[in-house]
């Protein structure tokens, strides 16, 4: 061995040593579930993150032999999972579970047991395909990407089977011949009508676990859907199937469709619940053939589904989703809404029907918030700041909310204020007041608050960014030591040049005293504005004083990186200050505020949240010295983050599962670029230090597996690679010569 692989041995023993012993995986947060809200009664799964667009499906995490839940949620791309309790006839979150499903998961998330093993596999959108994960069997379970586009016959040729994005897929055995098939709207010719890719594991093979598909027909039940219409209509199947449009020329005529075959007459064949973009409720029809010749009576088609009584009905694209919810040995139905924009319910949108019937179903609603009542959810855009409002010396909530509809009424954003009902040591926040300050009044949307003494008399004043890019002044004067807010200024000192979802934070950011503001921009970027007035008499220019403040840009794609800035000069979190920064991309980027205001800021390190759109607040919620992390979500609940002790960022690391085939890069030595080949494609951060363990280099990845390094601005010498996602981490050496 020569000197310089000796030196690189030894130095990247001593770099693991010292990571290891320093370093905490998200500055040593984990979720937790301790922090206890109400409204109207207890919220017992209150920090949970709130829902959006769900999608159940049921999964068994442990041994028990009860089955749990899974909830993906497609809005955001992010999964939520809940242990059934079946002591308390309850669901209960359990966020460490969530690490466990592959990080690329997207659209759609349906658990399916394909190969009859007894576990539930994944299938998950994929450009137009279907990729399938294999449940290992193991518990809690882990899973192996089977195929990343499932292929089906289509007579004239074999290629990938075809979903448009958004649609809710049939995924069940409709023949009953022991395997699972899909159906699901097609493109081209089948573009109105149901394509049946029947599994033909059970014909070829004699057992179901393999996926080998052909189309039997493009129009499964003899029926269709017009474009641009819900009511189905009877068609004659042509005995030719056509090959499918590729996916970039694909019509979109049914996009965000849900299927629902279910056999609630319990005749042996499936009928259909439809979904679509422009209804409330589902469109049912019964099967009058069998499950190898269905036949859908169109003439008995109807709105009343699942119940005549109480038949769902919520805006737009609703979806329906068999579990048995209640474990009597029956499925039940989960109904809610399959839209990722705006135009949808946001609350009360997830109606459980329970099977009360002895054989089919007879479903009788129960209850139009199905685990969303016991959670903080307040509609989309959550955004929590923390101040004592209540004059009793305890840190309470004000948490603002982007907008709420439900099936019966709509609000504007909105602040609500949470008051600290319970100790010191042992917090606990209770809905006090749903439209605080009035702010309803004002027609804000994306109501995102900061709060600092903007007048030097004492008391915490707040500006609430708009959706617009404006922010607005609500002076506080306090009546009886209770907070009282007042908008005083809107469009506070013209400020004009925000683009969109002003993200305000009010903080001395260049040390002389005096409050100065950051603003976050929905395209990802942050302004600063120098406050050049007095300590009473605040005073900012309309242009800020720099416009993209450390460089930071936290989208990974034009131009959705939602930044939410929060200043932290905290000995918890070591000798210097950082900017957290709130991000659409499942994550807080945490920089190191630079001296010089106009340098470009070091990314010193992240913390992974399974949610979208987060907005941090950081506080000693317990009093006990050390600092936890409740974030605000897109999906407009809240997720709580505890530490067991005071870590300081900017320390890469390693608590995670190493990764044995490790990362490779080339060239190596090299002068200008690098080339990293990682184990996996997920979302990760690749760190560089040199020698010392000094961090030279920090870039963030999202979903891939090769990245080029531009390492030219380093000097000669050994340094190392840190690559770590949620889950795994690996390190290597390079040279820069």
């Amino acid at each position: 061995m020569g000197k310089i692989d000796q030196r690189i041995k030894l130095s990247l023993l001593f770099l693991l040593a010292c990571l290891a012993t320093q370093a905490q995986y998200n500055i040593g947060f984990e979720p937790s579930t301790a922090l206890p809200f109400s409204e109207s009664g207890n919220l017992r799964l209150a920090t949970a993150g709130g829902f959006s667009s769900p999608q159940f499906s049921p999964i068994h995490f442990n041994d028990d032999g009860e089955e749990d839940l899974f909830v993906f949620d497609r809005n955001n791309d992010i999964w939520r999972t809940y242990l059934y309790n079946s002591t308390t006839s309850e669901y209960d979150y359990h966020p460490e579970l969530e690490s466990n499903f592959p990080s690329t998961l997207n659209e759609l998330v349906l658990l399916r047991d394909y190969n009859c093993d007894g576990f539930m596999d994944i299938f998950t959108y994929n450009n137009g395909k279907f990729a399938v994960y294999k449940n290992d069997g193991a518990f809690p379970p882990s899973f192996q990407l089977v195929t990343n586009a499932i292929q089906s016959d289509y007579g004239s040729l074999v290629t990938s089977a075809f979903i448009l994005p958004g649609d809710i897929p049939a995924i069940v055995d409709v023949d009953n011949d022991g395997d699972i098939d899909i159906l699901t709207f097609g493109n081209g010719d089948s573009e109105n009508s149901v394509v049946w890719h029947e599994n033909l594991s059970m014909d070829q093979f004699g057992n179901c676990d393999s996926l080998e598909f052909k189309v039997n027909t493009e129009c499964w039940g003899g029926f269709q859907e017009p474009p641009n219409a819900s009511n189905l209509e009877a068609i004659s199947c042509r005995p030719e199937v056509s090959p499918p449009t590729p996916f970039d020329l694909a019509a979109r005529h049914h996009p965000g469709s849900t299927l629902l075959l279910t056999d609630t007459d319990n005749d042996g064949d499936m009928d259909i619940a439809i979904g679509d973009i422009q209804t409330k409720t589902f469109v049912y029809a019964p099967n009058v053939g069998d499950a190898s010749s269905p036949d859908i009576d169109v003439s008995a088609q109807s709105t009343n589904f699942p119940s005549a009584t109480n038949p769902a009905n919520m805006q737009y694209m609703i979806a329906g989703y068999e579990l048995d919810a209640n474990h009597d040995g029956k499925n039940d139905l989960l109904v809610t809404t399959n839209n990722n924009i705006d135009s949808s319910c946001n609350d009360g949108h997830t109606w459980l029907y329970l099977n009360t019937a002895s054989s089919g179903a007879v479903y009788e609603l129960a209850t139009k918030s199905f685990l969303l009542e016991e959670m903080v959810d307040l509609g989309s855009g959550a955004v929590p700041v923390v101040m004592d409002v209540s004059g009793d010396g305890l840190d309470d909530l004000i948490i603002a909310s982007d907008f709420y509809r439900s099936p019966t009424s709509n609000r504007r954003s909105r602040l609500n204020y949470f008051e600290n009902v319970g100790t010191a040591t042992s917090p606990s926040f209770s809905l006090t007041d749903g439209d605080f300050a009035n702010t309803s009044n004002f027609a804000f949307q994306a109501a995102h608050p900061a709060l600092g003494d903007l007048d030097n008399d004492g008391d915490l004043d707040m500006l609430i960014g708009d959706a617009d890019g404006f922010l607005h002044y609500f002076r506080n004067n306090p009546i009886g030591g209770v907070a009282s807010f007042t908008l005083v200024a809107p469009n506070y000192m013209g400020i004009n040049s925000i683009d969109q979802n002003a993200a305000p934070e009010i903080a001395d950011i260049n040390g002389d005293g005096l409050l100065d503001l950051l603003v976050g921009e929905r395209v990802g970027t942050i302004a600063y504005f120098e406050n050049t007035g007095t300590l009473s008499s605040a005073q900012f220019a309309s242009a800020p004083t720099i416009a993209e403040f450390g460089k930071i840009d936290v989208s990974f794609f034009c131009c959705n990186g939602f930044a939410a800035p929060r200043y932290v000069n905290n000995p918890a979190f070591g000798d210097k200050p950082y900017l957290f920064v709130g991000t659409s991309e499942k994550r807080i980027n945490v920089y190191e505020i630079r001296t010089n205001l106009s340098d470009s800021f070091k990314m010193a390190d992240s913390i992974f949240i399974l949610s979208d759109r987060i907005t941090p607040a950081i506080s000693d919620f317990d009093s006990d010295e050390i600092f936890d992390l409740l974030v605000g979500t897109g999906e407009g609940g809240l997720k709580y983050m505890q530490r067991d002790g005071n870590y300081p960022a900017g320390v890469p690391s390693l608590r995670r599962t190493a990764y044995t085939q490790g990362i490779s890069v080339f060239p190596n030595p090299t002068s200008d670029v690098l080339t990293i080949q990682v184990p996996e494609s997920a979302m990760a951060t690749i760190t560089v230090l040199d020698a010392l363990g000094q961090v030279s280099l920090q870039k963030a990845l999202n979903n891939t597996e090769s990245y080029m390094l531009d390492v030219a601005g380093l000097q000669s010498g050994v340094y190392f690679l840190h690559w770590t996602t949620q889950q795994h981490s690996a390190v290597t050496s390079f040279i820069v010569q």
